[in-house]
């Protein structure tokens, strides 16, 4: 009896997806203290939830990042476009993550959120 019960409560309510990604926040460009041009536009660095040290952030090493954004004209009958990225390396040892986007994020994506997808999968 307890066993229909379970199966009817499953067939009842739809099963979610899974989530494919895990989120992120855009918080500086990569710099250095002492040069005049102390900033690379091309190397953001990305801090990932759930991620505190260099070796936690190994396992996210080439996997691809999206920076989704709002324009303001419609192209292909959406107003939200994509930014992609790859995780380069880590940056310092609190696992935050150097990417590099296929066009350098611009400066209003600093705090911003991005998504880190879970593929390609070295597993």
């Amino acid at each position: 009896m307890r066993g229909e019960m379970v199966a009817k409560a499953k067939e009842g309510k739809p099963q979610q997806a899974p989530r494919l990604h895990v989120a992120g926040v855009v918080q500086s460009f990569r710099r250095w203290k002492n040069r005049d041009s102390s900033q690379v536009t091309y190397c953001s660095l990305v801090k990932l939830e759930g991620v505190e040290s260099t070796e936690a952030l190994d396992f996210y090493l080439g996997k691809r990042v999206a920076y989704v954004y709002k324009a303001r004209t419609k192209k292909q009958g959406s107003m939200y476009r994509v930014l992609w990225g790859k995780v380069c390396r880590a940056h310092g040892s609190n696992g935050v993550a150097r990417c590099r986007f296929a066009k350098n994020l611009p400066g209003k994506a600093l705090g911003g959120k991005v998504r880190v997808m879970l593929y390609p999968s070295r597993v």
